[in-house]
């Protein structure tokens, strides 16, 4: 996101940075709203304060432009900007006043001391007085800055589980439709759960053999329909249907050989020795 910097009055056109706007609005009389140069919005009272960012013309007229803006990350800088900026709405009283002021100047100093000698020059503070505001400040705005941390954490870590979630889902979906094709073949899951597939997503001559043997061990009279064998052993080598023709041919091969199956028609028989 980009911090912006420039207003114009609505009432004369001056263009404006934004710790410009409260003096200007005192001594324009037609001041009575200022628009945000790059988004043309338009903010009364003290809403500007609340803009920190927004759409680019880049954004708004070119294709790419969304899409690299959303992927640029923010400095270290641009998002301390966004802390002290975000913060003076939930200020305080007695500082909300000093943060509106600090929050309207631009590179604040990030690190504790830099920002104190920083806050005390711009504000003017001095003494003890000066001291405790400027610490008063600088404490408030490490709070703020420590929950966006949190819930920057939190957000990241939600992302992660849905990217793990979306990843799990398509195994999830094969092991359901495994399932189901074993259902349709009159199996249950647990027939051929002991059965191991084959790492490489394919099928050759020996484990189709193996898938085979397996499913008809547990069905009845150790026979099954050639189509019903077929999604049985698909479903068991969890293979995808674009290997259905493949795995066909190779259930043919292994029941023709004779020496574990019997074909009798679309019949496949599983030779049980005495």
């Amino acid at each position: 996101e980009i911090t912006m910097v420039f207003f114009s009055c609505d009432g004369c056109g001056e263009v404006l940075k934004k710790n410009q706007v409260d003096a200007h609005s005192y001594r324009c009389r037609r001041c009575d709203s200022v628009s945000c140069a790059d988004c043309q919005v338009s903010f009364f009272g003290d809403d500007y304060r609340k803009h920190t960012s927004c759409m680019t013309e880049v954004e708004r007229y070119e294709k790419k432009g969304p899409q690299q803006q959303k992927n640029k990350k923010q400095t270290p800088q641009e998002i301390w900007m966004e802390v002290v900026q975000g913060s003076v709405e939930s200020a305080p009283s007695n500082i909300q006043h000093y943060l509106g002021v600090i929050a309207d100047l631009d590179n604040v100093p990030r690190k504790p001391k830099q920002f104190k000698n920083f806050a005390a020059n711009s504000l003017n503070l001095r003494g003890k007085t000066g001291e405790s505001i400027v610490s008063d400040i600088w404490d408030f705005l490490k709070v703020k800055q420590d929950e966006r941390r949190a819930a920057a954490e939190a957000k990241k870590q939600e992302l992660e589980q849905q990217t793990k979630s979306t990843l799990e889902k398509p195994a999830e979906e094969r092991v359901d439709k495994r399932n189901k094709s074993l259902e349709s073949a009159d199996l249950s899951p647990e027939t051929t759960s002991d059965a191991k597939p084959p790492s490489s997503g394919a099928a050759d001559l020996k484990s189709v053999k193996k898938a085979m043997k397996t499913v008809l061990k547990k069905s009845k009279d150790n026979s099954l329909a050639l189509k019903k064998l077929r999604k049985a052993v698909q479903a068991q080598l969890m293979l995808d249907k674009s290997y259905s023709k493949e795995l066909k041919r190779l259930l043919k091969e292994n029941a023709a050989k004779g020496n574990s199956f019997l074909l009798d028609g679309k019949t496949v028989k599983l030779k049980v020795s005495n």
